[in-house]
Protein backbone atom coordinates (compact mmCIF):
# COMPACT_ATOMS: atom_id res chain seq x y z
CA UNK A 1 0.00 0.00 0.00
CA UNK A 2 3.03 2.55 0.10
CA UNK A 3 3.69 4.58 -3.02
CA UNK A 4 6.43 3.69 -5.17
CA UNK A 5 7.80 5.93 -6.96
CA UNK A 6 10.50 4.65 -9.86
CA UNK A 7 13.08 6.99 -10.76
CA UNK A 8 14.72 5.25 -13.43
CA UNK A 9 14.22 6.85 -17.18
CA UNK A 10 11.32 6.76 -19.21
CA UNK A 11 12.36 4.31 -21.56
CA UNK A 12 13.61 1.48 -19.12
CA UNK A 13 10.34 2.36 -17.53
CA UNK A 14 8.20 2.06 -20.50
CA UNK A 15 9.85 -1.45 -21.38
CA UNK A 16 8.80 -2.86 -17.92
CA UNK A 17 7.58 -1.72 -14.53
CA UNK A 18 6.40 -2.73 -11.51
CA UNK A 19 2.27 -2.25 -11.56
CA UNK A 20 0.97 0.65 -9.86
CA UNK A 21 4.44 2.34 -9.45
CA UNK A 22 4.56 6.03 -10.64
CA UNK A 23 7.50 7.09 -12.87
CA UNK A 24 9.62 10.30 -11.81
CA UNK A 25 12.72 10.27 -13.36
CA UNK A 26 15.66 10.72 -11.22
CA UNK A 27 16.59 13.82 -13.30
CA UNK A 28 16.34 18.03 -12.47
CA UNK A 29 13.18 18.53 -12.13
CA UNK A 30 12.79 15.13 -9.81
CA UNK A 31 11.95 16.61 -6.73
CA UNK A 32 9.36 19.42 -8.14
CA UNK A 33 7.08 16.63 -9.51
CA UNK A 34 7.57 14.03 -6.21
CA UNK A 35 6.23 17.73 -4.55
CA UNK A 36 3.54 17.81 -6.58
CA UNK A 37 2.54 13.94 -6.40
CA UNK A 38 3.70 12.70 -2.77
CA UNK A 39 1.75 14.21 0.17
CA UNK A 40 4.13 15.50 2.68
CA UNK A 41 3.24 13.10 5.81
CA UNK A 42 3.22 9.85 2.90
CA UNK A 43 5.17 7.16 3.21
CA UNK A 44 7.13 6.34 0.04
CA UNK A 45 9.03 3.65 -1.96
CA UNK A 46 12.16 4.46 -4.50
CA UNK A 47 13.39 2.52 -7.40
CA UNK A 48 16.55 3.82 -7.84
CA UNK A 49 19.85 2.69 -8.27
CA UNK A 50 21.82 2.86 -5.08
CA UNK A 51 24.61 5.34 -7.25
CA UNK A 52 21.55 7.73 -7.66
CA UNK A 53 20.16 7.40 -3.80
CA UNK A 54 22.36 10.25 -2.16
CA UNK A 55 21.52 12.66 -4.66
CA UNK A 56 17.75 11.99 -5.13
CA UNK A 57 17.66 11.67 -1.10
CA UNK A 58 19.31 15.41 -0.88
CA UNK A 59 16.60 17.04 -3.04
CA UNK A 60 13.50 14.95 -1.70
CA UNK A 61 14.83 16.58 1.71
CA UNK A 62 15.19 20.57 -0.14
CA UNK A 63 11.51 20.12 -0.17
CA UNK A 64 10.73 18.73 3.53
CA UNK A 65 9.76 14.90 1.71
CA UNK A 66 11.72 12.82 4.10
CA UNK A 67 9.39 9.87 4.52
CA UNK A 68 11.27 7.05 2.28
CA UNK A 69 10.51 4.02 4.01
CA UNK A 70 12.99 2.29 1.54
CA UNK A 71 14.38 1.72 -2.09
CA UNK A 72 14.71 -1.42 -4.42
CA UNK A 73 17.51 -0.90 -6.76
CA UNK A 74 15.70 -2.83 -9.52
CA UNK A 75 12.49 -3.97 -10.82
CA UNK A 76 13.78 -7.59 -11.07
CA UNK A 77 13.00 -8.13 -7.31
CA UNK A 78 9.19 -7.94 -7.98
CA UNK A 79 9.45 -10.57 -10.76
CA UNK A 80 11.88 -12.70 -8.32
CA UNK A 81 8.67 -12.50 -6.07
CA UNK A 82 6.84 -14.82 -8.58
CA UNK A 83 4.73 -11.05 -9.82
CA UNK A 84 4.49 -10.12 -13.24
CA UNK A 85 5.92 -6.33 -15.10
CA UNK A 86 4.00 -4.03 -16.49
CA UNK A 87 4.97 -2.11 -20.08
CA UNK A 88 3.72 0.87 -21.47
CA UNK A 89 1.52 1.02 -24.79
CA UNK A 90 3.86 3.62 -26.89
CA UNK A 91 2.54 4.76 -30.22
CA UNK A 92 4.15 6.83 -33.34
CA UNK A 93 3.81 9.48 -34.93
CA UNK A 94 2.03 7.65 -37.65
CA UNK A 95 0.33 5.37 -35.59
CA UNK A 96 -1.04 8.81 -33.06
CA UNK A 97 -1.67 11.10 -36.40
CA UNK A 98 -4.54 7.83 -37.74
CA UNK A 99 -5.74 7.78 -34.12
CA UNK A 100 -6.17 11.62 -33.61
CA UNK A 101 -8.59 11.54 -36.47
CA UNK A 102 -10.71 9.18 -34.88
CA UNK A 103 -13.45 10.80 -32.88
CA UNK A 104 -14.53 7.51 -31.15
CA UNK A 105 -10.66 8.22 -28.52
CA UNK A 106 -9.90 11.15 -26.02
CA UNK A 107 -6.57 13.22 -26.50
CA UNK A 108 -5.34 14.46 -23.31
CA UNK A 109 -2.30 17.39 -23.03
CA UNK A 110 -1.06 17.09 -20.12
CA UNK A 111 1.37 20.06 -20.16
CA UNK A 112 0.13 23.59 -18.14
CA UNK A 113 -2.98 25.67 -18.87
CA UNK A 114 -0.67 28.38 -20.97
CA UNK A 115 1.60 25.65 -23.04
CA UNK A 116 -1.59 24.73 -23.81
CA UNK A 117 -3.09 27.60 -25.04
CA UNK A 118 -0.25 28.51 -27.27
CA UNK A 119 -1.06 25.22 -29.35
CA UNK A 120 -1.92 21.61 -28.81
CA UNK A 121 -3.55 19.13 -30.79
CA UNK A 122 -7.31 19.38 -31.81
CA UNK A 123 -10.09 17.75 -29.65
CA UNK A 124 -7.20 17.59 -27.01
CA UNK A 125 -8.61 17.88 -23.48
CA UNK A 126 -5.84 19.66 -20.90
CA UNK A 127 -5.11 18.00 -17.75
CA UNK A 128 -2.05 19.46 -16.20
CA UNK A 129 0.29 16.52 -15.03
CA UNK A 130 0.24 17.47 -11.54
CA UNK A 131 -3.47 17.74 -10.92
CA UNK A 132 -4.55 14.60 -12.75
CA UNK A 133 -5.05 12.54 -9.56
CA UNK A 134 -7.39 15.26 -8.13
CA UNK A 135 -9.18 15.04 -12.09
CA UNK A 136 -9.41 11.40 -13.00
CA UNK A 137 -12.84 11.97 -13.55
CA UNK A 138 -12.03 13.96 -16.83
CA UNK A 139 -10.25 10.86 -18.62
CA UNK A 140 -12.78 8.28 -20.04
CA UNK A 141 -12.54 4.63 -18.71
CA UNK A 142 -14.14 3.50 -21.31
CA UNK A 143 -12.57 5.30 -24.76
CA UNK A 144 -9.10 5.10 -25.82
CA UNK A 145 -6.65 7.53 -23.89
CA UNK A 146 -3.95 9.08 -25.64
CA UNK A 147 -1.85 11.36 -23.73
CA UNK A 148 1.28 13.41 -24.69
CA UNK A 149 3.10 16.78 -23.55
CA UNK A 150 5.73 18.19 -24.82
CA UNK A 151 8.31 16.02 -25.14
CA UNK A 152 7.75 12.99 -23.26
CA UNK A 153 8.68 13.18 -19.47
CA UNK A 154 5.09 14.32 -17.85
CA UNK A 155 3.55 11.90 -20.40
CA UNK A 156 5.53 9.14 -18.52
CA UNK A 157 3.98 10.34 -15.29
CA UNK A 158 0.72 10.68 -16.38
CA UNK A 159 0.40 7.50 -18.06
CA UNK A 160 1.64 5.68 -14.60
CA UNK A 161 -0.56 7.64 -12.61
CA UNK A 162 -3.44 6.76 -14.97
CA UNK A 163 -2.39 3.04 -14.75
CA UNK A 164 -1.85 2.95 -10.94
CA UNK A 165 -5.96 4.22 -10.78
CA UNK A 166 -7.00 1.42 -12.82
CA UNK A 167 -7.44 3.11 -16.39
CA UNK A 168 -6.78 0.25 -19.12
CA UNK A 169 -7.53 2.25 -21.92
CA UNK A 170 -4.50 4.09 -21.95
CA UNK A 171 -1.83 5.31 -24.63
CA UNK A 172 1.17 7.00 -24.31
CA UNK A 173 2.59 9.19 -27.11
CA UNK A 174 6.45 9.95 -25.91
CA UNK A 175 7.09 12.48 -28.83
CA UNK A 176 5.21 14.89 -27.82
CA UNK A 177 4.08 18.43 -29.32
CA UNK A 178 7.48 19.10 -29.95
CA UNK A 179 7.65 15.67 -32.21
CA UNK A 180 4.47 16.73 -33.54
CA UNK A 181 4.88 20.40 -34.58
CA UNK A 182 8.30 19.42 -36.30
CA UNK A 183 6.99 17.57 -38.38
CA UNK A 184 4.41 19.83 -39.99
CA UNK A 185 1.58 19.16 -38.24
CA UNK A 186 -1.42 21.62 -37.36
CA UNK A 187 -2.12 22.75 -33.72
CA UNK A 188 -4.73 24.75 -32.49
CA UNK A 189 -3.68 28.06 -30.68
CA UNK A 190 -6.16 29.38 -27.57
CA UNK A 191 -5.92 33.38 -27.16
Amino acid sequence: GIKLIDTRGKADFAKSFIPGSINIQGNNAFATWVGWLVKYNEPFMLVANESQLDDLMRKLMRIGLDNVYGYIDNVNVWTELGNALDKTKLISLEEFDTLARNNGIQIVDLRGESEYKSGHIAKADNVFVGTLQENLDKISKDKTTVVYCQSGDRTTIGYSLLAKNGFKNIVNYPGGINEWTNSGKPVVSEK
